[in-house]
């Protein structure tokens, strides 16, 4: 629990701050002072070469590419999403567009389904998700606008977008944390520990952001080196375990709800013999594959043929 506490404090604090921040720079607190200052940030592109950082986020990106692969394949066999298509090539190119845009966005995005079961659940994943979505817009216009890392103010537009995201981002996080200590439900004794990883590494990950953007206004330039070392190493830590913690949902929920949608399409236009007939709609390819694997198991020596399913009231 005392990661929670700490965790709440460290959110509040930073809440506080920028909102300070904000009361100075529009003249509400125009005498007070704090350590960071509003004007311009220290050179951190000549310290480290933007080709460097290039460099090294195309090397730890074709690790995580190859993870990734490795990850998927296993899933794609498991889903049976390769066999699924010859019956889900039947919808049409039209309605399967359709369907993998209203799972993107209305289901990924808009975490409609989650809307649906609990509003307060909704409101904390949106934070999270929201707030990484502006990070990583952030990052992008950043790195498009000033490639060099110049120095900019702390009120460019980029810095902004990402100090809402980051702090949108820590507010879900922490509730998360609390409900993960406090909830006996949330382990479910098989991705509890990776949801903690997750949870954990990704505060740590936005909490050095935040220490870097501190120390590289004024407060030293040695420091500054350092923070910044320190959170460019969490961002990798984050993305090399990606495969390996809750934060493969990003890419394996979405992959889930498309043939979540696909099947439920099939099962209601019943165009597809068994589809509708299943007992468990959507899940025709699960029951020819078993009935594939048992005639391997009973007639080894005959090699395969086709296997025909026929469903009785």
């Amino acid at each position: 629990m005392i990661w929670a506490i700490i965790a709440t404090i460290l959110t509040a604090g930073i809440f506080l701050y920028l909102v300070l921040l904000f009361l100075i720079s529009s003249g509400g607190l125009a005498s007070l002072s704090l350590p960071i200052p509003l004007g311009t940030a220290i050179n951190l592109g000549q310290w480290v070469k933007p080709e460097s950082i290039d460099l090294g986020a195309a090397i730890i990106g074709t690790v995580v590419l190859v993870l990734l692969i490795l990850f998927f394949r296993r899933w794609f066999r498991n889903s049976a999403a390769l066999r699924q298509w010859k019956y889900i090539s039947s919808l049409g190119r039209r309605r399967i567009a359709k369907e993998i845009w209203t799972a993107l966005f209305q289901d990924t995005l808009l975490l409609a389904s989650v809307r649906k079961r609990s509003p307060k659940r909704w409101l904390v994943h949106s934070l999270v998700l929201f707030g990484f979505l502006f990070m990583t817009l952030a990052t992008t216009l950043a790195a498009i606008l000033n490639y060099a890392d110049a120095p900019h103010g702390f009120w460019w537009p980029p810095r902004i977008v990402g100090n809402l995201g980051g702090l949108s981002s820590l507010i879900g996080l922490s509730i998360m944390g609390w409900r993960l200590v406090r909830d006996p439900y949330e382990d479910n004794g098989k991705t509890y520990l990776a949801d903690l990883a997750f949870v954990f590494l990704l505060y740590l990950t936005i909490l050095t952001g935040f220490a870097t953007e501190f120390v590289t206004y004024g407060t030293g330039i040695t420091l500054s080196h350092g923070s910044f070392l320190v959170h460019v190493l969490m961002i990798s830590g984050l993305f090399l375990t990606l495969p390996f913690t809750r934060f493969n949902h990003i890419l394996l929920t979405p992959f889930l709800l498309i043939l979540t949608r696909l099947n439920q399409a099939l099962t209601a236009e019943n165009q597809v013999p068994g589809i509708s007939a299943e007992p468990a709609p959507g899940r025709h390819h699960k029951t020819e594959r078993l009935a594939e694997d048992c005639q391997r198991q009973i007639f080894p020596g005959e090699g395969e043929s086709p296997v025909t399913l026929r469903y009785y009231p």
